[in-house]
């Protein structure tokens, strides 16, 4: 079976490294055939890993082979050469029960701004949530600054 696949694979993708480790072993009672997992260069860790599955389905009444894999969606994102785009910062307003402040909030939510709201006794790290501004009270209304 590994000659077919290494045949298989080399004709596939003529320009990929192929390397076989025939000490790999998961230990997966599910897997019944060839297991592989898929590395690039200049990263240590696995980015995908799967394996055969034959015969799976037979405690349901209909045995079948199957191949499977998993990978991680964030990682292949960043060994992906496309640049994403960046959601667009946020504004941070304070956990007051203020009526003219909620209002600033609808008008600004209406306007398409995304706006995250404090929670009474809430501290922390706004910038993680995105925050670049924030909502603060100008002594006659609320107006938004850059943090």
């Amino acid at each position: 079976d590994l000659v077919r696949i290494a045949r298989l694979a080399a004709r596939q993708l003529p320009d990929t490294s192929w390397h076989f480790d025939l000490a790999e072993l998961r230990g997966y009672q599910y897997q019944t055939g060839v297991v592989f997992a898929a590395f690039v260069a200049d990263r240590g860790q696995e980015i995908a890993r799967g394996g055969r599955y034959d015969q799976i389905g037979k405690v349901f009444g209909r045995a079948r082979p199957a191949t499977g894999f998993s990978t991680d969606l964030r990682i292949l994102m960043r060994l992906g050469n496309r640049t994403w785009p960046q959601p667009a910062g946020a504004i941070l307003a304070p956990a007051e029960e203020d009526a003219d402040l909620a209002d600033k909030v609808r008008t600004l939510r209406a306007q398409g701004e995304r706006v995250v709201q404090q929670l009474p006794g809430q501290a922390g790290n706004f910038t993680e949530a995105g925050c670049d501004r924030v909502l603060r009270w100008s002594g006659s209304e609320w107006l938004v600054e850059r943090i």
